[in-house]
């Protein structure tokens, strides 16, 4: 199942915010910059912005900085109209004294670095790329507040902040009169669920903040290419020891192996069934949640973006059958809270956002999601 159908992209709002966002977004993380690999990503953004994608998502510390080069060249050589696209820039990491961090000179400093980098005079969406418990978080706020009034970004948010973090950066803000936070860039996938359905329910409730989710393929674990349990040399994880540290003991460390191969044995062979890739499949298990605005997504070469381009197709096919059949692999729902006023269990977050049947080519209003209010 492939598609690289421009008229099949689906558009949701950037959380409580007016920006109408690709439900599948481009990110500029490579494994490795080499003349081949980002002629590679090169034609890669081509085909996904041909296909439909409008946010392309980038790191100060995406190849120490070649990921903000690599975007702008995209922009200029395909000669993007800036109107049509969203770029997201994430700002924290660095290697010397005041280039880590979240401080008032950190950020700005670093937001700028990114927009000269890619010749820009602005982004749409700028991160806290981590949170940073040494800087007064009011500091922070005012610092994002600044670059929006200034002009430099349209919007900021956070990346794998805690939940309790993220509510007291909007109180802040509102004390103030700032720019609140819209959108927190946060892992989800069929392997780890804990923080998007358990930890972040308030600020779906109660803030309507979005997610833009990463790592949906679990670092590739989800794609079929690891279900032995194995590494293949030829793999980012055989040829990278820092890859493999991060990721292979998070998803197939001696603890969760087991279950882990279970659930990516029982995902092939649903797979199998459904005549999709695996890849595809898990895809679309992200996709399908309403909390998720974007979804950020990455590929090596055109043959595997056009792939993962066809999880479009299978979300328009979703139902509940479906969505049963996954979960009863997977297995894994976050523990539900209890309710004791009616005594009794209250139902899980994915329960109530899960999209069915989505209509492809369109824009997901607001109105559409009253779930936000269950």
């Amino acid at each position: 199942m492939e598609s690289s159908d421009k008229s099949k992209m689906v558009y949701r709002y950037l959380g409580n915010s007016g920006l109408k966002v690709s439900l599948l977004s481009f990110g500029t993380m490579l494994n490795e910059h080499t003349e081949e690999t980002e002629k590679a990503w090169l034609e890669c953004a081509k085909l996904g912005f041909e296909s439909g994608i409008n946010y392309f998502d980038s790191a100060e510390a995406y190849g120490f900085g070649k990921g903000d080069e690599l975007l702008g060249r995209a922009i200029k050589e395909n000669e993007w109209r800036r109107e049509d696209l969203v770029i997201a820039v994430k700002v924290y990491f660095g290697n010397k004294v005041n280039r880590v961090g979240l401080s008032r000179k950190k950020i700005i400093e670093a937001t700028r670095a990114s927009l000269k980098r890619m010749d820009l005079d602005y982004c749409d969406i700028v991160y806290a790329h981590r949170d940073d418990h040494e800087t007064p978080l009011e500091e922070t706020c005012r610092a994002f507040n600044w670059l929006i009034k200034k002009g430099y970004a349209f919007y900021w948010g956070t990346s794998a902040w805690p939940a309790d973090m993220i509510t007291e950066a909007i109180k802040i803000c509102d004390q103030h009169g700032w720019y609140r936070p819209v959108v927190d860039q946060a892992e989800y996938n069929c392997l780890v669920r804990q923080h998007l359905e358990k930890s972040n329910v308030r600020l779906f409730e109660n803030y309507r903040y979005g997610i833009s989710a990463w790592s949906p393929l679990g670092g590739g674990f989800l794609t079929g290419k690891y279900n032995d349990g194995t590494i293949p040399e030829d793999s980012r994880y055989g040829k990278n020891e820092m890859h493999k540290k991060f990721n292979w003991d998070r998803y197939i460390g001696e603890l969760t192996k087991e279950k882990a191969l279970k659930i990516l044995k029982g995902l092939k062979e649903l797979a199998d069934e459904l005549g999709v890739t695996q890849a595809q499949l898990a895809l679309a298990w992200v996709l399908v949640n309403q909390d998720i605005s974007t979804c950020i997504i990455g590929a090596s070469k055109v043959s595997q973006l056009e792939s993962n381009l066809g999880a479009l197709d299978l979300i328009a096919k979703w139902d509940k059958d479906l969505e049963a059949k996954v979960e009863a692999i997977l297995d894994n729902t976050p523990q539900r809270d209890f309710n004791f006023k009616h005594w009794g269990v209250l139902p899980a977050r994915r329960e109530k956002v899960v999209k069915y049947n989505t209509k492809l080519g369109q824009i997901e209003y607001k109105d559409d999601y009253d779930t936000y209010f269950c």
